[in-house]
């Protein structure tokens, strides 16, 4: 059988748990613009993986793209239980549409894994919505009732972070609380940063260990991957493919994902990506074709050739009226890559709701 790995939150599940979980702080904070907080957060994640030097400054042994789920845990592990993040996950689940069109399909003839940097409690909720294997998710292990054992009272916390700090992001930006985010995240020790370096996410170069393990476990080249991504966290992932000649895609990504990709999937409905898998065989000569006949079928699926889409796929577009853009990165100049950065964020946005535009 062929082999797939997946991001999940954004090519599968449009929810940002993590967010959403900061969003609903605020009764229990009894505070406001409590999503704002989180980009605060979720900015200077980016901003420590755009500027390494910062966190080796700070003797920060390893830092990777999606560690605002670390800097954040003690957040979620005081205010709440197991029970009330599995309920939330499924209160809420957010699969992006077609998304179990699509694995029911791709079960048929592909194995399929998820590495994602979402707490468990969310990716196995999501695992089981779309029919895959727990054993097939590698995510990022959140023992909520451990960590609260050693973590004491959050409150001073709450004062440094969310009273003191977050009002001045308002009006100095990131750059302006930057030194006092440092300082309470890696200079100072508590119980809080204690709590904080017990979790692991499972981002960046962690992803990427991940996928080379299945991929040695199933004695799976690389240059025959498929990998599906759509931030920062998944750029190590997506490269290592890219450049090893397999298909790095990027669904509704961003400036980090993009780049890093050599196919960039738009699309409102994840069955759009399920072409890649179906011309698997031919990728870059079907590819090519795609690009070059886009534009007489762009606005209607019942125009798209027989030779570029089967029967029951075009079936499908139709029933569901779209036509995702696929393009091809493998030369993209700084000019097509800008362009489907800007339609891959619009997309983002659309689908995804606010939590689109966080990297």
């Amino acid at each position: 059988m062929k082999l797939t790995v997946w991001d999940l939150e954004g090519p599968i599940s449009y929810v940002d748990f993590a967010a959403d979980l900061f969003k609903k702080l605020e009764e229990k904070l009894n505070r406001s613009n409590l999503d704002l907080f989180y980009q605060m957060i979720s900015n200077y994640d980016d901003y420590l993986i755009e500027h390494p030097q910062i966190t080796r400054s700070l003797g920060v042994e390893s830092y990777e793209p999606g560690d605002t789920l670390r800097l954040l845990a003690p957040f979620y592990a005081y205010y709440f239980t197991e029970e009330e993040l599995s309920n939330i996950s499924k209160a809420n689940p957010g699969l992006i549409p077609g998304s179990v069109d699509l694995f029911k399909r791709l079960y048929e003839g592909w194995r399929v894994y998820v590495i994602s940097t979402s707490y468990a409690q969310h990716a196995y909720n999501i695992a089981s919505l779309i029919g895959l294997p727990l054993e097939n998710v590698y995510c990022t292990d959140f023992p909520v009732e451990d960590l609260k054992r050693t973590l004491g009272d959050i409150t001073p916390a709450v004062k440094i972070l969310i009273d003191d700090i977050f009002p001045k992001y308002f009006s100095k930006g990131l750059i302006g609380v930057l030194d006092e985010l440092n300082e309470f995240f890696f200079k100072t020790c508590s119980k809080y940063t204690e709590t904080m370096m017990k979790v692991t996410v499972r981002g960046g170069r962690r992803k990427e260990k991940a996928m080379l393990e299945i991929a040695c476990k199933h004695d799976y080249p690389l240059n025959k991957l498929i990998a599906v991504g759509d931030s920062i966290t998944d750029i190590n992932m997506l490269k290592r493919v890219k450049d090893e000649g397999g298909v790095a895609v990027s669904f509704n990504g961003n400036q980090y994902s993009v780049p890093n990709a050599n196919i960039a999937v738009t699309s409102p409905n994840q069955m759009g990506s399920y072409l890649l898998f179906e011309n698997h065989e031919r990728i870059w000569e079907w590819l090519d074709e795609w690009v070059e006949k886009y534009p007489l079928f762009r606005d209607s699926p019942e125009r798209i050739p027989g030779s570029l889409i089967s029967a029951s796929t075009k079936k499908y577009f139709i029933q569901h009226n779209f036509v995702p853009r696929i393009d091809d990165l493998r030369d993209a100049d700084s000019n097509l890559i800008e362009e489907v950065v800007k339609a891959q964020r619009e997309m983002r946005r659309r689908v995804r709701g606010w939590v689109g535009v966080l990297g």
